[in-house]
């Protein structure tokens, strides 16, 4: 895994989640500010990153980062990918990517979109929504940056997705892998009657499908439980 050095929140979600038989391994790249230019700045780290991953020889590298794998939309992703992948020799998760698989796997078209960044952040990850079809019915966003997500508590984040959906919305989507919302999603499915996707969740699902993982996760939301 290539982990933002402030994320507190993916690994034990990770470790939480996931079944038996798989171990995690990440290293960190420098993130101090959740700004366009301190991700683009984070972003220099991913090719070093991926280098001392692939002395692990891993079955699989995840670039787990929402904001830093959407900054620079479709282009930037594919290109992140591929040096990933040619650097680890291996298939590769993006979380962005996972977002998009997600979406098309469940069939959704419209989604309400909660998030915990700055304005700014929040409009390029619309338009990267947009530009693979998604539309979305509403935005709410929590304006912070940094180590102050992971300090979000649950309860808040749950308030955060009601505040988002909207009655057109076919899903819910909490952006961020060191948000906690892993921790809510089953709760608000029940409660909102449609799928809650969150970064960590639709992060793991994509790893497990990339390595042919049969096992259902339940108590995680309904992707993870298929």
């Amino acid at each position: 895994m290539i982990v933002p050095s402030v994320n507190a929140v993916v690994e034990p979600d990770f470790a939480w989640a996931a079944p038996e038989g798989i171990t995690f391994h990440a290293t960190r790249i420098p993130l101090s500010a959740t700004t366009l230019e301190g991700l683009r700045l984070m972003n220099q780290g991913v090719e070093h990153a991926a280098t001392l991953l692939s002395h692990l020889s891993p079955d699989l590298i995840a670039f787990a980062c929402t904001s830093g794998s959407f900054v620079d939309g479709e282009e930037g992703l594919r290109k992140q990918v591929d040096l990933i992948a040619s650097i680890g020799n291996c298939p590769v998760v993006a979380t962005s990517r996972a977002i998009i698989d997600a979406f098309q796997h469940l069939g959704i078209r419209k989604a309400a979109l909660a998030t915990p960044y700055l304005d700014s952040v929040n409009k390029v990850e619309r338009d990267f929504f947009e530009g693979h079809g998604i539309q979305v019915t509403s935005l709410v966003g929590l304006g912070l940056s940094g180590a102050a997500i992971r300090e979000v508590p649950p309860e808040e984040i749950a308030a955060l997705a009601r505040k988002a959906d909207t009655p057109d919305s076919e899903a819910v989507f909490l952006s961020c892998t060191d948000l906690r919302a892993l921790e809510v999603v089953e709760t608000l499915e029940r409660d909102l009657g449609k799928p809650v996707l969150s970064s960590n969740q639709v992060t793991l699902w994509a790893i497990l499908r990339a390595l042919g993982e049969p096992a259902r996760r339940s108590g995680f939301g309904r992707i993870l439980a298929q």
